[in-house]
């Protein structure tokens, strides 16, 4: 057993503490799996502020590749290839989006910030 205290009062203290732990994990555990679970949606909305600009279906969407200009002059490059949507480019600092990859989970849509965008499942 971990010994991390010496004592029968310790001991309590021991095994409460791997107790947390474990729980701790299995709750960190079952959260990811479902974060991380593909959605079974094939609607997706390309959205900046809160207006709708794009949707596709994912099933019936050719290979495309598109770019979306903002007033600010930055731009973000969508790629639709094989059923997935993702953001190939951006012109933005951090270019976060560009390195999210494809959408895969209504949990976990695309955001590029400084341009407002958000690529989501549709409900």
């Amino acid at each position: 057993m971990l010994r991390l205290f010496t004592g029968m009062r310790d001991k309590t203290i021991n095994t409460v503490l791997i107790f947390s732990v474990a729980v701790i994990f299995l709750v960190s555990l079952i959260l990811s799996i479902f974060i991380l679970q593909p959605s079974q949606s094939h609607m997706v909305e390309i959205v900046q502020d809160d207006t709708v600009l794009y949707t596709f279906d994912m099933d019936q969407a050719e290979d495309q590749e598109f770019t979306i200009c903002y007033d600010n002059g930055s731009s973000n490059t969508i790629r639709i290839q094989n059923g997935k949507i993702c953001v190939a480019g951006a012109e933005c600092p951090d270019k976060t989006c560009v390195s999210m990859g494809e959408l895969y989970s209504k949990s976990l849509p695309i955001v590029c910030l400084p341009n407002h965008l958000i690529i989501r499942f549709a409900d």
